[in-house]
């Protein structure tokens, strides 16, 4: 009989962890925003590409570093700084980047960069998975986490949108992609657009 009880015990712990682990599953959040902005899709993509300068666009990332293909980031949300390390999964230069997580809050992404005459329309797409799963979903930083992409685009939108047409292009003289980003493109993880 202990036998018995014991092994309907393993069972139902087992069919406890599989719930558990589909529930995580199930609370992957996705978040979706686009904003409009006034300027040619080559200057918007590569502004945006070129990640350490994006502090000066967006007033909540304090940070990024890039080292080939990996990112790590630091940023301030609700008076609380996150930090994660992310891998460049995907670039189709004037287009897209996409991105998923390596450490940190786990997360997977793409940010696409679609012209309409010469301005940009630019669509963040991410997954993301709360900890805690779904009790992590109603976190604070979780309610709002979409807002806070939306406050990082409009931040974006209105930087680029006041350089004037004279002005340094791009803070740092270019309005094309970062030389740097030839190495994606001998690993084959850049299309041409």
């Amino acid at each position: 009989m202990g036998g018995a009880i014991g092994a309907l015990a393993g069972i139902a712990g087992v069919l406890t962890a599989r719930r558990r682990s589909a529930d995580i599953d199930r609370h992957v959040v996705r978040l979706e925003k686009s904003v409009n902005i006034g300027r040619p899709v080559e200057r918007v993509f590569a502004a945006w590409s070129n990640f350490e300068r994006l502090p000066q666009w967006i007033s909540f990332v304090r940070r990024v570093e890039r080292s080939g293909t990996q990112t790590h980031w630091l940023v301030n949300i609700d008076g609380r700084e996150f930090e994660w390390e992310a891998q460049i999964t995907q670039v189709a230069t004037n287009e897209s980047i996409g991105w998923k997580s390596l450490r940190g809050p786990k997360h997977t992404g793409r940010i696409t960069f679609s012209p309409l005459g010469d301005q940009t329309v630019v669509h963040v797409l991410m997954n993301y998975a709360p900890p805690l799963g779904g009790i992590g979903s109603m976190l604070p930083i979780e309610a709002h986490l979409e807002q806070w992409i939306e406050r990082g685009l409009r931040e974006f939108k209105l930087g680029l949108e006041r350089e004037g047409a004279g002005a340094e292009t791009l803070r740092r003289g270019s309005s094309h992609a970062p030389r740097d980003w030839e190495p994606w493109e001998r690993t084959g993880t850049e299309t041409e657009g």
